[in-house]
């Protein structure tokens, strides 16, 4: 199997699995610090959550690993890519984007900052900011638009707007691109949320809690939305990497010894 390096190393804060530099916090302490750096008036503060279809591609290609190490920060959002973690004897904290946005905007609510949602139908987005602003009161939202658009779409409301938190959701890997592209568009924290607006919307209700926490959600998705199913390859695909990788590290300490 070619491909980057599989074994895991330590850069500064970040985890490096396969090529891609996670960042090892778990959710609290990641809320902690970004709003500390808003606070300071950080602004331009990138944010990815690759699930593991994100995470499999990225192991195959190189501009796919280089597209993500380009974000302050890359979440552990599948619970395939926290195993992998784990069978390198690293820990690795899943942080499901759907939960970090969702946090973000409870302490966007507390702070008192902004939120423009970018992506999904019409219908959906628009349905998702009356669901953020009903759990939320007194939450600003200052804009939405849909993810239907050609070329850099609503870049020049948004850089007006300047919201202190930008949710892009329009895929893997569209939106990674899109937010690289527009990072200087005025926003404090832009984060690719791939489906989350769908969830947030009600058009594919969460998985049940213990779905969740079993590490089933994937399969949760693919039951609701048939167009997943074809996406279900990257699970065996990243078992077989994790396997792999394990054998060849241990085979090699094991020589070394």
């Amino acid at each position: 199997m070619k491909g980057p390096t599989p074994l895991i190393r330590q850069r500064g804060k970040r985890l490096e699995l396969w090529g891609v530099r996670f960042t090892p916090f778990p959710l609290p302490k990641l809320i902690e610090e970004l709003r500390d750096r808003l606070r300071a008036g950080e602004r331009g503060i990138v944010i990815f959550t690759p699930d593991a279809r994100a995470f499999s591609l990225a192991i195959l290609r190189k501009d796919l690993r280089v597209l993500l190490n380009e974000a302050e920060y890359v979440v552990c959002d599948g619970v395939g890519v926290s195993l992998a973690a784990r069978a390198f004897g690293a820990r690795l904290p899943r942080v499901a984007g759907v939960d970090l946005a969702w946090e973000l905007c409870r302490m966007a609510a507390e702070e008192g900052l902004s939120v423009y949602l970018l992506g999904a139908r019409p219908e959906e987005v628009k349905k998702a900011a009356t669901a953020l602003t009903a759990a939320f009161p007194g939450l600003r939202l200052v804009g939405h638009h849909h993810g239907y658009f050609r070329g850099a779409g609503p870049v020049e409301e948004i850089r007006a707007l300047s919201p202190d938190l930008l949710f892009v959701g329009m895929g893997f890997p569209k939106q990674e691109r899109w937010i690289l592209a527009h990072r200087r568009c005025g926003a404090g924290i832009l984060m690719g949320v791939g489906s989350t607006f769908d969830i947030w919307s009600g058009r594919f209700p969460r998985a049940p809690r213990w779905v969740q926490e079993v590490g089933l959600e994937w399969l949760w998705r693919a039951f609701q939305d048939p167009r997943r199913v074809r996406k279900l390859w990257a699970v065996p695909f990243l078992l077989v990497c994790i396997a792999w990788s394990w054998i060849r590290w241990h085979t090699k300490a094991l020589l070394k010894g």
